[in-house]
């Protein structure tokens, strides 16, 4: 167990996309910031750097069951490492298009609307399109 008495003004618990991301954005503000996460760092070595390798060998894959609301045990896809699962989905980030957000009609129903529409999304997407370098081809469709 680590004792630490220092006074932090942010913890993010977590370096996966979400925590990642806040903390890249709160590190210039000049806040003490505290990240925990639960795995360690991956070499830098052949077998990190193939994602069907790390998915085959369940390299960094959580030995852990989780319960569903009915009791049931299941395996989830978690990585403890730090990055998190963003470490190994091979870096794909991909946008919504607008029709995903309507309904849509399937086999056993229908998936309701979303209460919110892709322009309200625009703006966040280029953001983080911008943060993580993705990119693509401009003369076509952004989210492919």
């Amino acid at each position: 167990m680590i004792i630490d008495d220092q006074h932090y003004d942010v913890i993010i618990v977590g370096t996966g996309a979400g925590g990642g991301t806040l903390a890249q954005k709160l590190a210039p503000t000049g806040k003490r910031i505290l990240i925990l996460e639960r795995g360690s760092a991956m070499a830098l070595d052949q077998q990190n750097l193939a994602n069907v390798a790390l998915f085959k060998k369940e390299l960094y894959h959580a030995p852990e069951q989780w319960y569903d609301k009915d009791g049931e045990p299941f395996s989830p896809q978690t990585n403890y490492a730090v990055g998190g699962n963003t470490k190994v989905y091979n870096a794909s980030l991909m946008r919504m298009r607008d029709r995903d957000f309507e309904a849509i009609k399937h086999q056993d129903g229908i998936s309701p609307e979303w209460p919110f529409k892709y322009a309200d999304l625009e703006p966040y997407y280029s953001k983080a399109e911008q943060l993580y370098q993705v990119h693509g081809d401009y003369q076509s469709d952004p989210t492919e």
